[in-house]
Protein backbone atom coordinates (compact mmCIF):
# COMPACT_ATOMS: atom_id res chain seq x y z
CA UNK A 1 0.00 0.00 0.00
CA UNK A 2 1.46 3.35 -1.05
CA UNK A 3 1.78 6.14 1.48
CA UNK A 4 -0.27 9.30 1.21
CA UNK A 5 1.37 12.04 -0.83
CA UNK A 6 0.99 14.68 1.89
CA UNK A 7 3.65 15.51 4.47
CA UNK A 8 2.33 12.99 6.95
CA UNK A 9 2.83 9.28 7.38
CA UNK A 10 -0.78 8.26 7.98
CA UNK A 11 -1.22 4.74 9.27
CA UNK A 12 2.19 3.65 7.91
CA UNK A 13 4.28 5.71 10.33
CA UNK A 14 4.54 3.05 13.01
CA UNK A 15 5.43 0.37 10.44
CA UNK A 16 8.21 2.54 9.03
CA UNK A 17 9.67 3.14 12.49
CA UNK A 18 9.54 -0.56 13.38
CA UNK A 19 11.26 -1.49 10.11
CA UNK A 20 13.96 1.15 10.48
CA UNK A 21 14.55 0.70 14.22
CA UNK A 22 13.93 -2.94 15.21
CA UNK A 23 15.06 -2.24 18.80
CA UNK A 24 12.59 0.61 19.29
CA UNK A 25 10.22 0.26 22.23
CA UNK A 26 6.70 1.56 21.78
CA UNK A 27 5.55 4.15 24.32
CA UNK A 28 1.76 4.42 24.68
CA UNK A 29 0.41 7.72 23.30
CA UNK A 30 3.94 9.04 22.72
CA UNK A 31 5.59 7.06 19.93
CA UNK A 32 8.80 5.09 20.31
CA UNK A 33 12.05 5.16 22.22
CA UNK A 34 15.37 3.88 20.89
CA UNK A 35 18.92 4.39 22.18
CA UNK A 36 17.85 7.24 24.45
CA UNK A 37 15.97 9.11 21.72
CA UNK A 38 12.23 9.61 21.34
CA UNK A 39 10.48 9.17 17.98
CA UNK A 40 7.05 10.73 17.65
CA UNK A 41 4.58 9.40 15.10
CA UNK A 42 1.60 11.68 14.50
CA UNK A 43 -1.52 11.34 12.34
CA UNK A 44 -0.55 14.74 10.92
CA UNK A 45 2.87 16.34 11.24
CA UNK A 46 1.71 19.70 9.91
CA UNK A 47 1.77 21.39 13.32
CA UNK A 48 4.50 19.36 15.04
CA UNK A 49 8.11 19.79 13.83
CA UNK A 50 9.25 16.92 16.07
CA UNK A 51 7.05 14.26 14.46
CA UNK A 52 8.04 11.87 11.67
CA UNK A 53 7.35 13.28 8.19
CA UNK A 54 6.76 11.20 5.04
CA UNK A 55 6.27 12.07 1.39
CA UNK A 56 6.00 9.91 -1.71
CA UNK A 57 8.73 11.03 -4.14
CA UNK A 58 6.86 12.11 -7.32
CA UNK A 59 9.95 11.58 -9.50
CA UNK A 60 10.15 7.98 -8.21
CA UNK A 61 6.74 7.10 -6.75
CA UNK A 62 7.91 3.61 -5.83
CA UNK A 63 9.95 5.33 -3.11
CA UNK A 64 8.83 7.31 -0.06
CA UNK A 65 10.98 9.89 1.70
CA UNK A 66 10.92 9.89 5.50
CA UNK A 67 12.39 12.36 8.01
CA UNK A 68 12.73 10.98 11.55
CA UNK A 69 13.48 13.46 14.38
CA UNK A 70 15.43 11.57 17.07
CA UNK A 71 14.88 13.81 20.08
CA UNK A 72 17.14 13.36 23.10
CA UNK A 73 15.94 16.41 25.04
CA UNK A 74 12.85 18.63 24.79
CA UNK A 75 11.80 21.61 26.90
CA UNK A 76 10.08 24.97 26.55
CA UNK A 77 13.45 26.70 26.15
CA UNK A 78 15.45 24.39 23.89
CA UNK A 79 15.56 21.01 22.17
CA UNK A 80 18.28 18.58 21.16
CA UNK A 81 18.25 15.79 18.63
CA UNK A 82 19.42 14.37 15.32
CA UNK A 83 17.42 13.98 12.13
CA UNK A 84 17.61 10.73 10.18
CA UNK A 85 16.51 10.59 6.56
CA UNK A 86 15.15 7.33 5.18
CA UNK A 87 14.24 6.26 1.68
CA UNK A 88 11.77 3.37 1.89
CA UNK A 89 9.70 1.30 -0.50
CA UNK A 90 6.26 2.82 -0.92
CA UNK A 91 4.77 -0.67 -1.11
CA UNK A 92 6.09 -2.32 2.06
CA UNK A 93 8.06 0.40 3.96
CA UNK A 94 11.32 -1.56 3.69
CA UNK A 95 14.32 0.76 4.17
CA UNK A 96 16.47 1.30 1.07
CA UNK A 97 18.77 4.14 2.17
CA UNK A 98 19.36 6.14 5.33
CA UNK A 99 21.46 9.11 6.42
CA UNK A 100 21.74 10.57 9.92
CA UNK A 101 22.23 14.33 10.27
CA UNK A 102 23.68 15.00 13.74
CA UNK A 103 22.27 17.88 15.81
CA UNK A 104 19.96 19.12 13.06
CA UNK A 105 17.02 19.22 15.51
CA UNK A 106 18.90 21.36 18.05
CA UNK A 107 17.29 24.73 18.73
CA UNK A 108 16.98 27.35 21.46
CA UNK A 109 16.04 31.04 21.07
CA UNK A 110 15.33 30.33 17.41
CA UNK A 111 13.02 27.33 17.37
CA UNK A 112 12.38 24.85 14.57
CA UNK A 113 8.87 25.51 13.32
CA UNK A 114 8.68 22.94 10.51
CA UNK A 115 10.47 20.17 8.64
CA UNK A 116 9.21 19.47 5.11
CA UNK A 117 10.30 17.67 1.95
CA UNK A 118 10.75 19.64 -1.25
CA UNK A 119 10.13 17.36 -4.23
CA UNK A 120 10.55 19.88 -7.03
CA UNK A 121 12.36 18.42 -10.03
CA UNK A 122 15.98 18.95 -9.09
CA UNK A 123 17.39 17.13 -12.15
CA UNK A 124 21.14 16.81 -11.73
CA UNK A 125 21.60 14.74 -14.89
CA UNK A 126 19.52 12.33 -17.01
CA UNK A 127 18.22 9.67 -14.62
CA UNK A 128 19.73 11.45 -11.63
CA UNK A 129 17.28 13.41 -9.46
CA UNK A 130 17.75 15.09 -6.11
CA UNK A 131 15.14 15.88 -3.48
CA UNK A 132 15.07 18.68 -0.97
CA UNK A 133 14.52 19.10 2.75
CA UNK A 134 13.39 22.47 4.11
CA UNK A 135 14.03 23.39 7.73
CA UNK A 136 12.25 26.50 9.04
CA UNK A 137 13.27 28.49 12.10
CA UNK A 138 11.31 31.18 13.92
CA UNK A 139 12.02 33.66 16.69
CA UNK A 140 9.65 34.42 19.54
CA UNK A 141 10.38 38.14 19.92
CA UNK A 142 7.52 40.40 18.82
CA UNK A 143 9.56 43.64 18.52
CA UNK A 144 12.34 41.77 16.67
CA UNK A 145 10.57 39.28 14.39
CA UNK A 146 12.71 36.65 12.67
CA UNK A 147 12.04 33.75 10.32
CA UNK A 148 14.30 31.65 8.13
CA UNK A 149 14.03 28.57 5.91
CA UNK A 150 17.07 26.62 4.76
CA UNK A 151 17.21 24.03 1.97
CA UNK A 152 19.22 20.83 1.79
CA UNK A 153 19.45 18.66 -1.35
CA UNK A 154 20.16 14.92 -1.39
CA UNK A 155 20.61 12.27 -4.06
CA UNK A 156 21.06 8.53 -4.23
CA UNK A 157 24.62 8.13 -5.50
CA UNK A 158 26.20 5.53 -7.80
CA UNK A 159 26.81 3.23 -4.83
CA UNK A 160 23.13 3.42 -3.81
CA UNK A 161 23.93 5.61 -0.81
CA UNK A 162 22.00 8.67 0.29
CA UNK A 163 24.33 11.65 -0.04
CA UNK A 164 23.96 15.41 0.55
CA UNK A 165 24.76 17.64 -2.44
CA UNK A 166 23.75 21.02 -0.98
CA UNK A 167 23.37 22.06 2.65
CA UNK A 168 21.89 24.96 4.60
CA UNK A 169 21.13 27.27 1.66
CA UNK A 170 18.89 30.07 2.97
CA UNK A 171 15.91 30.22 0.61
CA UNK A 172 13.74 32.55 2.68
CA UNK A 173 14.44 34.98 5.50
CA UNK A 174 12.69 37.87 7.19
CA UNK A 175 13.75 40.00 10.10
CA UNK A 176 13.06 43.43 11.47
CA UNK A 177 12.76 45.78 14.37
CA UNK A 178 9.70 47.84 15.26
CA UNK A 179 7.89 49.52 18.15
CA UNK A 180 5.05 46.93 17.97
CA UNK A 181 2.70 49.71 16.91
CA UNK A 182 3.91 51.06 13.56
CA UNK A 183 7.43 52.46 13.30
CA UNK A 184 10.04 49.97 12.18
CA UNK A 185 12.21 48.49 9.46
CA UNK A 186 11.86 45.04 7.94
CA UNK A 187 14.07 43.04 5.58
CA UNK A 188 12.97 40.06 3.49
CA UNK A 189 15.00 37.80 1.19
CA UNK A 190 13.51 35.18 -1.13
CA UNK A 191 15.59 32.81 -3.26
CA UNK A 192 14.46 30.42 -5.99
CA UNK A 193 16.51 27.64 -7.59
CA UNK A 194 16.59 26.46 -11.19
CA UNK A 195 18.68 23.73 -12.78
CA UNK A 196 20.66 24.74 -15.88
CA UNK A 197 23.16 22.86 -18.09
CA UNK A 198 26.79 23.08 -17.01
CA UNK A 199 29.46 24.08 -19.52
CA UNK A 200 32.11 21.68 -18.25
CA UNK A 201 30.41 19.19 -15.95
CA UNK A 202 28.02 16.31 -16.45
CA UNK A 203 26.07 17.55 -13.41
CA UNK A 204 23.84 20.60 -13.91
CA UNK A 205 24.56 23.96 -12.33
CA UNK A 206 22.06 25.63 -10.00
CA UNK A 207 21.07 29.23 -10.64
CA UNK A 208 19.87 30.99 -7.49
CA UNK A 209 17.73 34.08 -8.13
CA UNK A 210 17.46 36.39 -5.14
CA UNK A 211 15.02 39.18 -4.32
CA UNK A 212 15.66 41.49 -1.37
CA UNK A 213 12.98 43.81 -0.02
CA UNK A 214 13.32 46.50 2.64
CA UNK A 215 10.17 48.06 4.08
CA UNK A 216 10.15 51.09 6.36
CA UNK A 217 6.97 51.77 8.32
CA UNK A 218 6.18 55.03 10.10
CA UNK A 219 3.16 57.12 11.00
CA UNK A 220 2.36 60.06 8.76
CA UNK A 221 1.24 63.48 10.01
CA UNK A 222 -2.28 62.13 10.48
CA UNK A 223 -1.05 59.18 12.50
CA UNK A 224 -1.77 56.67 9.73
CA UNK A 225 0.88 53.97 9.41
CA UNK A 226 2.48 54.05 5.95
CA UNK A 227 4.98 51.71 4.30
CA UNK A 228 7.81 52.60 1.94
CA UNK A 229 9.56 49.74 0.18
CA UNK A 230 12.69 49.24 -1.90
CA UNK A 231 13.69 46.12 -3.80
CA UNK A 232 16.89 44.71 -5.27
CA UNK A 233 17.84 41.46 -6.95
CA UNK A 234 20.90 39.27 -7.43
CA UNK A 235 21.71 36.01 -9.17
CA UNK A 236 24.25 33.33 -8.28
CA UNK A 237 25.43 30.25 -10.16
CA UNK A 238 26.43 27.22 -8.10
CA UNK A 239 28.76 24.62 -9.61
CA UNK A 240 28.97 20.96 -8.66
CA UNK A 241 32.48 20.33 -7.34
CA UNK A 242 33.85 17.22 -5.59
CA UNK A 243 30.41 15.63 -5.03
CA UNK A 244 28.53 18.75 -3.85
CA UNK A 245 27.46 22.28 -4.77
CA UNK A 246 29.54 25.08 -3.28
CA UNK A 247 27.50 28.08 -2.17
CA UNK A 248 28.92 31.45 -1.05
CA UNK A 249 28.98 31.77 2.73
CA UNK A 250 26.51 34.65 2.63
CA UNK A 251 23.85 32.33 1.18
CA UNK A 252 24.24 29.66 3.85
CA UNK A 253 23.16 29.51 7.46
CA UNK A 254 26.21 30.03 9.71
CA UNK A 255 27.27 26.87 11.51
Amino acid sequence: MALAAQDDCGSQGAAIVKNAYPAAQEIPDQGFEVDGATIKVSASADDDPHAVVCRVWPARPELTLVAVPLMTRQSDDSNEGDLELLVVNSSDSAVRQRLRLPHLMNDDALYISSIAFDTARYRLAPGNMAFGLRVSLRGSSRPNPFGETTLWLFRIDDKERLAPVLDSLIVSSNQGEWDTNCAGEFHTTERTLSMVPSAGNAIADIVVDETNTTTISKPDKDGTCTDTGTESSNSYRLHYEASAYRAPEGLKRPE
